[in-house]
């Protein structure tokens, strides 16, 4: 079995490199690596070259000349995949050990090749943090109700792994510069009848380090004095609504996923943003991102009934409160549980 892994990239070359010699330790593995550059400005063009002369596995290396978006590149780096599955990493991510794919393999082969799929992933520096977004190893399920349990775990883009098979059948233009494309394109595979996986082990390492910094965070751009405040939504309205989408392009009622999707959304995802802005000392991004997630923000939010208007205003009330308020040593000890519950 052929595993594509594919990067979507754009300048941070020097990580990149670091991802691609670590790739290159694997074992017993049939591998290509995918890469599509959203034309970079730095010299990743013909540091790739250089490398490829020397590389023990093909490089498809794919450079647009002007600037696509996030989405594109990443559907142009799964569409120019070979291999019978694509296994997506960020260019400052890279693989945990020289077995994954492997192992990956073998997993694929005994649980019946299923078509979309998620691993957990580790921090570069420290394999002990954990990003725990798989609860388990095993083939999950498929159906409406699979992928309105599992959608968000598909924000982060690093270690999903998508049946190139299964992509090509949903593929499409139509949600570039969303910057949630892969939310879209796994929730309707799952909704159409395609078997979702969870592996718990920590495939991938994230955050590499170059002169012991990361790339550049969102953390970064974060406001924290009162003089840069703004209104925030970390992209969670287009989150919502990609997701909608899906279900409305599989034939279901799109109002009433929608909703569902909001109050998901207010119940766990944005009360978790605003701890975690808090938790990176910017209480007045999390203030911002009170504002901007008020449900007017949402699109269409004028097709629910006063009835599940105000249900939703309700949690966005009650997640408000905790979110900005909760000790954040208490969040920190109630984080796994919570996360469980939400996908209970």
């Amino acid at each position: 079995m052929k595993i594509s892994i594919c990067i979507p990239q754009y300048n941070r070359i020097q990580y990149l490199k670091i991802s691609l010699l670590k790739i290159a330790e694997q074992k017993e593995a049939e591998i290509e690596i995918v890469i599509s550059d959203d034309a970079s400005t730095d010299d990743t063009s013909l540091q790739i070259e250089e490398l490829k002369k020397t590389y023990p596995f093909p490089i498809n290396y794919f450079r647009f000349e002007s600037n696509q978006g996030y989405d594109r590149n990443l559907r142009k780096s799964l569409e120019l995949a070979s291999g019978d599955y694509c296994f997506i990493l960020g260019n400052d991510d890279t693989l945990i050990d020289d077995k994954v794919i492997n192992r990956l393999t073998k997993f694929i082969q005994e649980n019946n090749y299923p078509d979309i799929g998620f691993c957990n992933s580790a921090d570069y520096l420290n394999i002990d943090d954990a990003q725990i977004r798989a609860q388990q190893t095993a083939n999950i399920g498929t159906g409406a109700n699979i992928a309105l349990k599992y959608y968000s775990s598909f924000s982060f883009v690093a270690g999903l792994i998508f049946k190139k098979s299964a992509f090509d059948s949903v593929n499409t233009s139509k949600l570039d510069g969303s910057i949630y494309v892969q939310i879209y394109l796994a929730t309707l595979i799952i909704i159409r009848g395609g078997y979702l996986f969870t592996i718990k082990e920590p495939l991938i390492l994230k955050d590499i380090r170059v002169n012991n910094e990361k790339a550049n965070s969102y953390l970064d751009t974060l406001p924290r004095t009162k003089s840069e405040y703004k209104v925030l939504d970390a992209g969670l309205p287009s989150y919502a609504n990609v997701c909608a989408m899906a279900f409305k392009d599989a034939g279901l009622n799109e109002t009433e996923y929608y909703f569902k999707i909001i109050k998901r959304i207010y119940q766990f995802t944005y009360p978790f943003w605003l701890l975690d802005y808090r938790k990176h000392s910017a209480l007045i991004a999390s203030r911002g991102l009170r504002e901007g997630l008020k449900l007017k923000h949402f699109k269409n939010h004028e097709l629910f009934s006063v009835t599940d208007k105000l249900k939703l205003k309700g949690y966005y009330m009650v997640s408000s409160f905790l979110g900005l308020n909760m000790p954040l040593s208490l969040f920190e000890k109630l984080k796994k549980s919570l996360y469980n519950i939400a996908k209970s």
